[in-house]
């Protein structure tokens, strides 16, 4: 159909049905059905190809050297990249895997062993504080399992983390440098428990991921199957991304990895191409043993680990289970330096001679996978250009498109609504436009400037940590960020006034006055992204929970209630029927979690509602039948065990689109008074 040929109303009423038929199509299909991700696939594929074929034929200028012709066709080889990868991550998506009964047969298995095989759990820290490495190590001791080894691998060579783990009884080791940063670490880790326990397999786990109990039973059975070197399941948090904590939408709005970690990876496992992401996976000693060790050539060992036991015939299978829980990046400045880390990383695996281009022993789809990836962030310059397009037409004259808004409303509008009506039905609501794009934006500069660092450099920088465990007790600004967004609304909005809004504008002025306030509304939401709130400190962590308790009082007196909240020092309980007993300061009998008992102090008391916070002072594992512990390390010992090893969900896993978008509004319009208290999108969701 010609954009010639219609009016605009005629243009705009087919972008409504279009979009209604596809929305639609969204309400009746299953994502779970592979012949439905095929069919609405295909739909999308056949859109984005119309659009594509359009732009070449009808919205490029005639080619000659001038900037009129040369930057509409940048602005287009870069949106290819997009639509390669969007295109691409659709097919992938027609497969995917679910070994949930696999790892349902694997504890069966290990249940039916009179011995199991052991494993060697190494947990990996640089820089951590005891507050984030205790959770891990603690839970690491309470997994259930009958084998295993904890060793803690400190690059950071200090003694009290060496006494702590004396305390603890766990092994701890050290070595002399930092050669081959995470890798080498491991390496030096892999040689002493071969020494000394030789376990045939390895979990790994970052400093700040805590194991949850089964998860040993839910993998070590499905290595049954030889071709399979390594096991890997998805990283979780207990704490909101960035994005998600800095616009409010804690249990609005997923973290920006869920997508990739629940929908991305299974499907890469149906393909036969999933790949470790370094932390919270159980691998053979024999398969790192046959490719020499973990690489340490690059600054993402992981991926590149997957790829290397690939060239040996060994696949890395996702367990898509939630058997870890880690904490995501605090700050803004750790968010980005981890995103740079891993887009370096992945350009400099693909460039080694026996990475996925240059190595041999990969097959062709295992090859087109690792261009998947490597397009993912080749695709970030592009919201850069994206931002900066209304700009270059404002105030040089140079349009990105040439398109009509007919047009516009017959090729564009159409796909992009498919686009996002596909990515949230088929990631099961985790995909939600503005947040979406949001959190790609952010991050998309420095990116730019890691991908042109890496293309200049790709070797010889330095591993960079992610900090955990920040003072994030006051507002902080990234200003260079901060500046760049504003720059860009004040920069588009001047644009726009003295541009297409005084003028008698053309069809091209009214595209690029909508494209402006587009532009104007990502720029303003990514720069309050960039304007940082409080959060609380690692240690006061709290898991909203609903599960019916009791109390017990000195006098005998026993009251039901509900236990609303947990951390690693106190108990949070409602429906409490007070008596004379419930004052500040009185001892209580209290079952704060499963296989724990114990007493705690009462804090505080709201008598209208019958809540009570109590600081726990004594706890008790009730399956162990052990004594009272008393001593303020041990039970908070004994409670960080209990509560990271089965940690509670409280960070939301799919979108609410309608608590984000109030989230955020709160965020942008409300006094500091009501930006700074908890929301009500907010409320706990287990």
């Amino acid at each position: 159909m010609s954009p010639e040929a219609l009016t605009l109303s005629d243009a705009v009423l087919f972008s409504c049905i279009a979009a209604a038929l596809v929305l639609a199509s969204a309400q009746f299909l299953d994502s779970g059905r592979a012949f439905d991700r095929v069919l609405f696939g295909s739909i999308l594929i056949v859109m984005l190809l119309n659009y594509c074929v359009y732009r070449v034929q009808d919205t490029l200028p005639p080619f000659q050297w001038s900037a009129y012709a040369i930057w509409p066709r940048i602005y287009f080889g870069f949106e290819c990249l997009v639509v390669l990868y969007t295109l691409l991550s659709i097919v992938f998506f027609f497969r995917r895997t679910d070994h949930s009964a696999a790892a349902d047969a694997s504890e069966r298995a290990v249940a039916g062993m009179a011995s199991p095989p052991a494993v060697d759990i190494l947990i990996c820290t640089y820089n951590e504080e005891l507050v984030i490495l205790e959770r891990t190590i603690l839970a690491a001791r309470m997994i259930d399992y009958p084998s295993f080894t904890v060793w803690v691998l400190d690059d950071g060579r200090r003694d009290w983390l060496q006494d702590f783990c004396a305390e603890v009884g766990v092994r701890y080791v050290r070595r002399a440098s930092n050669e081959g940063a995470k890798g080498g670490n491991l390496n030096n880790g892999l040689r002493i428990s071969a020494e000394q326990t030789n376990a045939p397999y390895i979990l790994i786990l970052d400093a700040d991921f805590a194991p949850q109990r089964k998860i040993l039973k839910r993998v070590i059975g499905q290595f049954d199957d030889a071709s399979i070197g390594l096991i890997q399941t998805p990283q979780f948090y207990y704490n909101a991304d960035p994005v998600q904590h800095n616009l409010l939408a804690d249990l609005a709005w997923v973290d920006d990895q869920r997508i990739f970690f629940d929908v991305m990876q299974p499907s890469k496992d149906g393909w036969g191409a999933a790949f470790c992401v370094g932390t919270s996976c159980v691998v053979r000693r024999d398969a790192l043993d046959a490719i020499g060790g973990m690489p340490s050539e690059t600054v993402t060992e992981d991926i590149h680990l997957s790829y290397r036991l690939m060239q040996k015939g060994l696949r890395t299978r996702w367990l898509n289970e939630r058997l870890s829980v880690g904490l995501s990046a605090e700050s803004l400045s750790g968010y980005i330096t981890q995103r740079c880390r891993w887009c370096l990383g992945t350009i400099q695996v693909a460039l080694l001679r026996d990475g996925p281009f240059l190595g041999r022993g990969y097959t062709f789809t295992q090859r087109l996978h690792y261009l998947h990836g490597l397009l993912f962030w080749f695709c970030r310059p592009f919201m850069l250009l994206l931002l900066s397009a209304p700009i270059f037409y404002y105030f040089l004259g140079l349009p990105a498109i040439l398109m009509e808004p007919a047009a516009f409303f017959l090729y564009a509008f159409p796909t992009v609504m498919a686009m996002w009506a596909f990515h949230a039905w088929v990631s099961d609501r985790r995909s939600l436009p503005l947040f979406t794009e949001v959190s790609q934006m952010v991050a998309a500069f420095p990116i730019t400037v890691a991908i042109a660092h890496a293309i200049w450099k790709p070797f010889g920088r330095p591993f960079k940590v992610t900090a955990k465990g920040e003072d994030r007790s006051r507002v902080q600004i990234m200003y260079p960020l901060a500046a760049m967004f504003l720059a860009i609304i004040v920069l588009t909005l001047l644009g726009m006034i003295n541009g297409p809004l005084l003028r008698t504008y053309d069809d091209l002025d009214s595209l690029s006055i909508a494209w402006g306030i587009v532009v104007m509304i990502y720029s303003f939401v990514s720069m309050m992204v960039c304007v940082e709130l409080p959060r609380p400190a690692v240690e006061n962590v709290r898991f909203p929970t609903s599960r019916a308790s009791r109390l017990a009082y000195r006098t005998g007196e026993t009251t039901a209630c509900t236990i609303e909240g947990v951390s690693a020092s106190s108990i949070g309980v409602s429906g409490v029927k007070l008596s004379g007993q419930s004052n500040v300061g009185e001892l209580v009998g209290c079952w704060p979690l499963e296989g724990l008992s114990g007493i705690g102090r009462i804090a505080t008391v709201d008598p209208a509602a019958g809540i009570l916070q109590i600081d726990l002072v004594a706890v008790k594992e009730d399956r162990a039948g052990g004594p009272l512990l008393t001593s303020p390390d041990e039970v908070r010992r004994t409670v960080i065990g209990h509560l990271y090893s089965d940690v509670p969900h409280n960070v939301a896993a799919r979108a609410r689109p309608f608590a984000a978008v109030t989230a955020l509004l709160r965020r942008a319009f409300g006094s500091p008074a009501s930006v700074m208290r908890a929301p009500a999108a907010r409320e706990p969701t287990v």
